[in-house]
């Protein structure tokens, strides 16, 4: 059985494989040559397969981090007491001249009071952002310790069995994206939206009207033919998206692992609203304009006799992309749609796509990424080149904080939890994204 010593010694195994193929990623991700000298990279197929190789292998450590760290809490909490000796231990603290402090005192001493006192206190949110002067004090005031303990029952034995943790959506939608960052809180571009190719064969010399030359002086040089492009600005803004959640100070001092499910959770309903603007955002007001509601996407319909063969729609959307010029890249669609995808066989009764389920494995169907997500409505599916024709930029990561500063909350004792994040997505190719509708049976 693997002791505490063990479990830690192996997350920092892990964590240095990971430090490796960080840099590895790095080196990668320096090395593809910018040969137009304009910003537009050139990525060979070895270097994407090599790419996605070692961010495959990076994010199975980064998840196996993850679990080892869960399994060291679960060690830890099997390890720790049954309960703890407040009066022996206020006893020896006391002896030693050693108390622990009230939150007051912990939070006048922290620093977060020293910088709202210094600031005079006209930094935002006043006296509210103290994380560090509430929940790194989770001990217990001293005078609320007099009482003891106490117990409901008069006979036999009480087992806390916890509470079981919702499991995270597996699907998201910017995982299809290459991650951005902007510092700006307005994205603005040049969008693309005609090109005449009227390139051919230029003679060297061609009569006035461009028939064939007849090699006498009222020949002229060649004239290349003119194309058109036309574009248009646009501006996408940068959008928050956030809730709150309030939680008594006493429920997150006696429930430690409380606050780690609310957090998980505020993070996780950040993510599922993210999904549903992407997707469906209206565009009204400060709003991102969805993925569905993009002027100039094209749209596909299954036919009749692809009603039996998802997969195969999925190939022609696909299709649809590339005789626009743009190489798709991955597939949004709702976990029932993916299911029969899945699933489908062949009149060999073979299934007719091989799906990875070993660890780590990715998602794919004719060589773009799947993610299945309820955020989509069913029936439906989009295709796109996600990093290209659609781009999404993170101006803040999602994040959760504190406050006992709102309303009533100090003097109800109830603190509130705010968690946020601001995204932006531009489309300079619209043509690019593909709207699809199954075929109905």
């Amino acid at each position: 059985m693997p002791t505490v010593t063990d479990i830690n010694k192996r997350i920092n195994e892990y964590t240095t494989q990971l430090q490796v193929k960080t840099a590895r990623l790095n080196d990668l991700s320096n090395s593809i040559p910018d040969e137009t000298g304009r910003g537009h990279l050139v990525v060979s197929k070895e270097q994407g397969d090599d790419y996605r190789k070692t961010l495959a292998e990076a994010k199975e450590l980064k998840q196996l981090i993850e679990d080892t760290k869960a399994h060291l809490d679960i060690e830890q909490f099997l390890d720790a007491p049954d309960s703890v000796p407040y009066a022996a231990r206020d006893a020896a603290m006391t002896a030693s001249g050693t108390q622990y402090k009230s939150l007051s005192e912990a939070f006048f001493a922290s620093e977060a009071w020293g910088e709202m006192k210094e600031g005079n206190f006209r930094q935002l949110g006043g006296v509210a952002d103290f994380e560090q002067g509430l929940f790194s004090f989770e001990r217990k005031d001293i005078f609320s310790l007099s009482a003891g303990q106490h117990t409901t029952t008069a006979f036999g034995n009480a087992e806390n069995v916890g509470l079981a943790e919702r499991q995270r959506r597996p699907g998201r939608v910017r995982d299809l994206f290459p991650a951005e960052s902007t510092q700006a809180n307005i994205l603005y571009g040049i969008r693309q939206v005609g090109f005449t190719n009227n390139a051919k064969i230029v003679p060297e010399r061609e009569q006035p009207n461009g028939g064939p030359a007849l090699g006498n002086n009222s020949d002229v040089f060649g004239l290349a033919p003119k194309s058109d492009m036309q574009f248009v600005p646009y501006t996408a803004p940068i959008v928050e998206i956030a809730h709150l959640l309030h939680v008594h100070k006493n429920t997150l001092a006696d429930e430690s692992r409380l606050r780690g499910i609310i957090d998980r959770d505020m993070v996780d309903g950040i993510k599922m609203k993210e999904d549903l603007e992407i997707l469906y955002g209206t565009g009204t007001g400060d709003t991102l304009t969805g993925l569905w509601n993009q002027s100039g996407a094209q749209e596909f319909t299954g036919a009749a006799p692809d009603i039996a063969i998802k997969s195969l729609q999925l190939r022609r959307s696909a299709t649809m992309a590339m005789l626009a010029f743009y190489e798709a890249t991955g597939v949004v669609l709702h976990p029932n749609d993916w299911e029969q995808i899945e699933t489908e066989r062949g009149s060999d009764g073979q299934y007719t796509i091989a799906v990875s389920v070993a660890v780590g494995g990715e998602k794919k169907v004719w060589r773009m990424r799947v993610v299945d997500t309820s955020a989509i409505n069913q029936g439906t599916f989009l295709t796109a080149a996600f990093g290209y024709g659609v781009k999404l930029y993170d101006r803040e990561s999602v994040s959760v904080q504190a406050s006992t500063e709102t309303g009533d909350a100090f003097s109800r004792g109830y603190v509130v939890l705010r968690g946020s994040e601001r995204i932006g997505m531009a489309v300079d190719r619209p043509e690019s994204l593909i709207l699809g509708t199954f075929a109905t049976p």
